[in-house]
């Protein structure tokens, strides 16, 4: 191709080589194009019906439990969850947004659901200590002391802010067993160590079990109760 060049001295004719018209031409197409976003597909109707965002929190803490908070990917865990990753953002905004929510949730089931789940205020303390052991110890993700709890208090020691709210929690947690134990018939100095010692071993537990078969759990549960459960209080013990 001949272009004609104007320059102080009169005009030249130069030649321009085809492949770098190609090339003009191909960036030219391209620099017209808007570069795209990451594709992130729309929600659905019945995809946001069918997922609540509790069911995005519940998915993140059982990926959580299996691995650590830097692996946690939206994609991977829409693809788990069986819908596109538009549907994540229909309940959230980002995924410090699904975090926090996470961290909620643990806090409110640590200090405030798990007083419902072992049973009413006016039931029997001890019947309540028994209750509370039996859930620590069960194989799910998300009990005290479980494998989401580890994950999390891994993350709290790189993250002041996951650090304090663990503490919190933990704060929390201790001041309901003594209340436990005392209503039970302890003395206050004895309520203290029994709810020490029993948060200790239920995190202990489920940190030197590597295996997770109905026998470790059984056994596990009969430790508990034999360290836990005061025999001045107990009487005949309850057999698992």
């Amino acid at each position: 191709m001949l272009v004609k060049l104007v320059t102080g001295r009169g005009a030249k004719v130069v030649a321009v080589p085809a492949k770098a018209k190609r090339n003009t031409r191909q960036h030219s197409a391209s620099s017209a194009q808007p570069r795209r976003c990451a594709d992130i597909q729309p929600a659905t109707s019945s995809e946001a019906a069918r997922l609540t965002r509790q069911d995005w929190i519940n998915g993140a803490i059982r990926k959580l439990a299996q691995d650590s908070v830097a692996a946690l990917r939206i994609d991977e865990l829409a693809s788990d969850l069986g819908v596109t990753k538009g549907s994540f953002y229909w309940h959230f905004h980002s995924r410090e947004d699904l975090l926090d929510a996470v961290l909620e949730s643990w806090r409110s089931l640590m200090v405030t659901r798990i007083k419902d789940l072992i049973g009413p205020a006016n039931a029997a303390p001890l019947e309540r200590l028994r209750n509370l052991l039996r859930i620590a110890l069960a194989p799910q993700p998300d009990v005290p002391g479980g494998p989401f709890e580890l994950t999390l208090r891994d993350w709290a020691r790189r993250d002041v802010r996951v650090a304090r709210l663990v503490r919190e929690v933990d704060a929390e947690r201790i001041s309901f067993l003594e209340e436990l134990y005392r209503t039970a018939g302890l003395n206050a100095a004895e309520a203290q160590v029994y709810a020490i010692a029993q948060m200790s071993f239920i995190i202990g537990s489920h940190t030197t079990t590597a295996d997770s078969t109905d026998g470790t759990h059984a056994q596990r549960r009969r430790i508990a109760e034999t360290l836990f459960i005061p025999n001045s209080l107990a009487g005949e013990r309850k057999r698992p």
